[in-house]
C-alpha cells in the first residue's frame, strides 16, 4: 500500500470518528456502562492520545506515551477541542510521509514492525475503540452514529 492511500484512508477514518465525537455531552463522558471497564470519555481521550503517539512516532521517531485522563480532559468542550488539535497535527504529520518510510522499521514495541504496519495499526485501534463505544452508546440508550461504509 502507499502513502497517499494510507493518507485517504486516515482522513476517511478521522472524518467518521468525527461523528461519535460530536455526540459526547458532559453527561456521559463519565459513564461507565461496564464496571470494569474505562468510563466513556477515558476510552475517547484513550483513542485520540494514541492517534497523537503513533502519527508522531512514524514520523519524527518520537515515542513517548501520552497522558490522558478526565480531571485535565473532563468536559465535552475539551476533549471535543483536543480530538480537533490532534486529528489536524496527525493530518500535517502524515503528509510528511514519504512511500520509502513506510518500509522503514521500528524496533519500540514487542516486535519490529513497520511505519506501514504501524499505520495500519493505527486504524485498527481506533476502529476498535469506535466499535467499543457503538456498544457503550447502545448501553446508555442512544443510538451509535450511522457510518456511511462502501458497501
Amino acid at each position: 500500500m502507499n502513502v497517499k492511500v494510507f493518507h485517504k484512508l486516515i482522513i476517511r477514518h478521522f472524518e467518521e470518528t468525527q461523528s461519535f465525537i460530536d455526540k459526547l455531552n458532559d453527561e456521559i463522558i463519565l459513564q461507565k456502562p461496564l464496571m470494569d471497564g474505562r468510563s466513556l470519555g477515558e476510552i475517547v481521550l484513550h483513542m485520540i492520545r494514541s492517534i497523537e503517539f503513533y502519527s508522531t512516532g512514524i514520523v519524527k521517531n518520537e515515542w513517548k506515551p501520552l497522558a490522558y485522563n478526565l480531571v485535565e480532559y473532563g468536559n465535552e468542550k475539551a476533549i471535543k477541542e483536543l480530538y480537533n488539535r490532534v486529528t489536524s497535527k496527525a493530518v500535517f504529520l502524515l503528509e510528511q510521509i514519504t512511500n520509502s518510510m513506510l518500509t522503514e522499521e521500528v524496533l519500540y514495541f514487542s516486535r519490529p514492525a513497520t511505519k506501514a504496519e504501524i499505520l495500519q495499526e493505527v486504524l485498527e485501534h481506533s476502529l476498535h475503540h469506535r466499535g467499543q463505544l457503538s456498544i457503550y452508546f447502545r448501553l446508555l440508550e442512544m443510538d451509535p452514529p450511522v457510518i456511511e461504509y462502501i458497501i
